[in-house]
Protein backbone atom coordinates (compact mmCIF):
# COMPACT_ATOMS: atom_id res chain seq x y z
CA UNK A 1 0.00 0.00 0.00
CA UNK A 2 1.50 3.08 -1.12
CA UNK A 3 2.39 6.23 1.24
CA UNK A 4 0.15 9.09 0.83
CA UNK A 5 1.85 12.86 0.95
CA UNK A 6 0.18 13.41 4.31
CA UNK A 7 2.43 10.27 5.93
CA UNK A 8 5.32 10.78 4.36
CA UNK A 9 5.24 14.66 5.49
CA UNK A 10 4.39 13.25 8.99
CA UNK A 11 7.38 10.86 9.25
CA UNK A 12 9.92 13.21 7.50
CA UNK A 13 8.67 15.60 10.25
CA UNK A 14 9.07 12.93 13.41
CA UNK A 15 12.45 12.01 11.71
CA UNK A 16 13.68 15.68 11.55
CA UNK A 17 12.35 16.04 15.30
CA UNK A 18 14.54 12.74 16.35
CA UNK A 19 17.45 13.80 14.40
CA UNK A 20 17.33 17.44 16.12
CA UNK A 21 17.00 15.81 19.58
CA UNK A 22 19.83 13.64 18.89
CA UNK A 23 21.87 16.50 17.81
CA UNK A 24 21.00 18.63 21.09
CA UNK A 25 21.93 15.62 23.59
CA UNK A 26 25.43 14.65 21.43
CA UNK A 27 26.90 18.16 21.71
CA UNK A 28 28.23 18.64 24.74
CA UNK A 29 30.37 15.92 23.91
CA UNK A 30 31.24 17.32 21.09
CA UNK A 31 32.01 20.82 22.75
CA UNK A 32 33.76 18.85 25.35
CA UNK A 33 35.87 16.93 23.08
CA UNK A 34 37.14 20.33 21.34
CA UNK A 35 38.13 21.63 25.21
CA UNK A 36 34.79 24.32 25.84
CA UNK A 37 32.26 24.21 28.16
CA UNK A 38 29.37 26.86 27.54
CA UNK A 39 28.03 28.14 30.88
CA UNK A 40 23.90 29.34 30.31
CA UNK A 41 22.83 31.92 32.86
CA UNK A 42 19.38 32.69 34.22
CA UNK A 43 18.69 35.72 36.20
CA UNK A 44 15.17 36.48 38.01
CA UNK A 45 13.36 40.19 37.41
CA UNK A 46 11.80 39.60 40.56
CA UNK A 47 13.49 39.76 43.78
CA UNK A 48 15.65 36.47 44.34
CA UNK A 49 17.34 36.03 47.92
CA UNK A 50 20.90 33.88 47.57
CA UNK A 51 18.93 30.25 48.64
CA UNK A 52 15.55 30.83 46.86
CA UNK A 53 14.47 29.96 43.82
CA UNK A 54 13.09 32.49 41.30
CA UNK A 55 9.56 32.01 40.12
CA UNK A 56 9.49 30.32 36.44
CA UNK A 57 7.68 32.89 35.04
CA UNK A 58 10.11 35.32 36.42
CA UNK A 59 13.43 34.09 35.14
CA UNK A 60 14.64 35.21 31.87
CA UNK A 61 18.21 34.02 29.90
CA UNK A 62 21.12 35.82 29.43
CA UNK A 63 24.35 35.72 27.41
CA UNK A 64 25.88 32.51 26.91
CA UNK A 65 29.79 32.28 28.28
CA UNK A 66 31.84 29.75 26.56
CA UNK A 67 35.17 28.73 28.35
CA UNK A 68 38.06 27.06 26.12
CA UNK A 69 40.66 25.46 28.17
CA UNK A 70 44.39 24.44 27.47
CA UNK A 71 45.43 22.34 29.81
CA UNK A 72 49.21 21.45 28.19
CA UNK A 73 49.43 25.58 28.42
CA UNK A 74 47.66 26.03 31.49
CA UNK A 75 45.72 28.90 29.76
CA UNK A 76 41.97 29.74 29.60
CA UNK A 77 39.83 32.19 27.27
CA UNK A 78 36.68 32.93 27.49
CA UNK A 79 33.72 34.45 25.07
CA UNK A 80 30.40 35.61 26.06
CA UNK A 81 27.71 35.57 23.52
CA UNK A 82 29.26 36.48 20.25
CA UNK A 83 31.82 38.82 21.40
CA UNK A 84 35.61 38.97 21.69
CA UNK A 85 37.43 36.31 23.81
CA UNK A 86 39.53 37.54 26.50
CA UNK A 87 42.05 35.25 28.07
CA UNK A 88 42.35 34.40 32.00
CA UNK A 89 45.19 34.63 34.04
CA UNK A 90 47.50 32.90 36.47
CA UNK A 91 45.58 29.13 35.55
CA UNK A 92 45.41 25.82 36.79
CA UNK A 93 43.57 23.78 34.38
CA UNK A 94 43.17 19.71 33.73
CA UNK A 95 39.88 19.47 31.38
CA UNK A 96 37.50 21.69 29.93
CA UNK A 97 35.08 21.49 32.87
CA UNK A 98 37.55 21.67 35.87
CA UNK A 99 40.28 24.48 35.83
CA UNK A 100 40.91 27.55 38.39
CA UNK A 101 42.12 31.26 37.45
CA UNK A 102 43.42 33.86 39.64
CA UNK A 103 43.42 37.37 39.08
CA UNK A 104 44.94 40.31 41.47
CA UNK A 105 42.47 42.93 40.83
CA UNK A 106 43.96 46.23 42.88
CA UNK A 107 40.04 47.92 43.10
CA UNK A 108 38.00 44.59 44.36
CA UNK A 109 40.82 41.92 45.43
CA UNK A 110 42.22 38.62 44.55
CA UNK A 111 39.07 37.15 42.45
CA UNK A 112 39.03 33.89 41.70
CA UNK A 113 37.19 31.87 38.73
CA UNK A 114 36.85 28.07 38.49
CA UNK A 115 35.04 25.59 37.54
CA UNK A 116 34.83 22.30 38.62
CA UNK A 117 32.52 19.62 37.29
CA UNK A 118 31.21 21.98 34.82
CA UNK A 119 29.69 24.27 37.14
CA UNK A 120 31.06 27.61 37.23
CA UNK A 121 31.84 29.86 40.43
CA UNK A 122 33.40 33.24 41.26
CA UNK A 123 35.10 34.37 44.33
CA UNK A 124 36.66 37.70 45.76
CA UNK A 125 38.59 37.61 48.24
CA UNK A 126 37.34 34.03 49.42
CA UNK A 127 33.44 35.20 49.42
CA UNK A 128 30.94 34.83 46.68
CA UNK A 129 30.50 37.36 44.19
CA UNK A 130 28.06 39.79 44.27
CA UNK A 131 26.72 39.34 40.45
CA UNK A 132 26.06 35.43 41.46
CA UNK A 133 22.89 36.41 43.54
CA UNK A 134 21.45 37.85 40.22
CA UNK A 135 22.79 35.79 37.94
CA UNK A 136 22.80 32.10 38.18
CA UNK A 137 23.89 28.92 36.30
CA UNK A 138 21.19 26.71 34.83
CA UNK A 139 21.28 23.34 32.82
CA UNK A 140 21.25 23.67 29.42
CA UNK A 141 17.76 22.33 28.64
CA UNK A 142 16.17 24.94 31.26
CA UNK A 143 17.91 27.65 29.64
CA UNK A 144 16.97 26.54 25.99
CA UNK A 145 13.15 26.50 26.90
CA UNK A 146 12.90 29.76 28.52
CA UNK A 147 14.78 30.61 25.72
CA UNK A 148 12.59 29.10 23.51
CA UNK A 149 9.04 30.92 25.25
CA UNK A 150 11.09 34.23 24.97
CA UNK A 151 11.26 33.44 21.47
CA UNK A 152 7.76 32.71 20.73
CA UNK A 153 6.54 35.73 22.87
CA UNK A 154 4.88 33.33 25.56
CA UNK A 155 7.75 34.99 28.21
CA UNK A 156 8.29 38.64 28.28
CA UNK A 157 12.10 39.14 27.33
CA UNK A 158 14.29 40.13 25.36
CA UNK A 159 13.35 37.71 22.36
Amino acid sequence: MPETVAEKIVVGLIGGMLLALAAFLVWPAFEHFKGEATVYRMFCTSNRNDDSLCAPRDELTSVTETYKAFPDQQSVIVWIGDGAPAKLSNCAVRDALNWRCTRNDKKVGTVDLSMASGQLSETIDGDPSPGLALFYQASRWHWWLVKLLEASGLRRGRA
